[in-house]
């Protein structure tokens, strides 16, 4: 996920980010594929470039941070990876921390599932109206470790599209007014194994679409890792 910032001072920045899956298994585009070959694989399949302006703010004795990111339709529309639209989404992040315990809640609403927990690996797309809550904490454990732990609800407030896989080069659409609908848990776990490398465990289940993701991975970085 090749990322780039700018910040203007401690209150303003501007970035930019653009996954890429390097190796993606997706559905077949066949009609009628064999029972060996529902799964295809396809390697180096960007998604839509994500554009945002961060504002973060310290009135004691809260942390405030509003995020608006706007998306660029530069994604794979065949393997869902894109809803062929710019799209759009406002966050608002507060955390307040009592000692080692740093309880958090994050309320946002945008028109894409794209912008909404991007840790969170999807084979879809969605467009339409939406709001996005999560509530959770961050423990801060010993030697510079921390555990994070949230719930997270996706929620529908109107008509909604899911761009699917594609059939005939033609992406496989789904309307209605819940089928964006998402709920679930995720955690994660930072080691530091020196200044500038970051061991990370992550592991997320949705509740309602009922799949479970869980990652390794090695981050080198002075700052944070995405």
């Amino acid at each position: 996920t090749p990322f780039v910032s700018y910040s203007f001072n401690q209150t303003f920045s501007l970035d930019a980010t653009l996954p890429v899956y390097m190796y993606r298994l997706a559905e077949s585009r066949y009609l009628r594929p064999s029972p060996q070959a529902h799964l295809v694989a396809r390697r180096g399949k960007p998604a839509d470039i994500i554009f945002g302006m961060n504002a973060q703010f310290f009135p004691a004795p809260l942390s405030y941070r509003v995020t608006a990111a706007v998306t660029a339709p530069t994604g794979d529309e065949e393997y869902g990876l894109s809803n062929g639209r710019v799209t759009f989404d406002v966050n608002n992040h507060f955390e307040r921390s009592f000692r080692r315990l740093t309880p958090k809640l994050e309320l946002g609403v945008g028109d894409s599932s794209n912008l909404v927990n991007r840790a969170i690996t999807r084979h879809y797309t969605s467009l339409g109206p939406l709001a996005h809550f999560q509530v959770g904490f961050i423990l801060d454990l010993l030697h510079g470790a921390s555990f994070q732990g949230e719930a997270y609800e996706q929620l529908p407030i109107g008509d909604q599209k899911i761009y699917g896989y594609s059939r005939k080069r033609k992406a496989t659409v789904v309307r209605g007014e819940n089928v964006s609908e998402d709920n679930g848990f995720i955690s994660s776990l930072d080691v530091p194994v020196s200044r500038h490398t970051t061991l990370s465990g992550y592991y997320s289940h949705s509740l309602r679409l009922r799949t479970d993701i869980a990652a390794l991975c090695r981050n080198e970085s002075v700052a944070q890792c995405f």
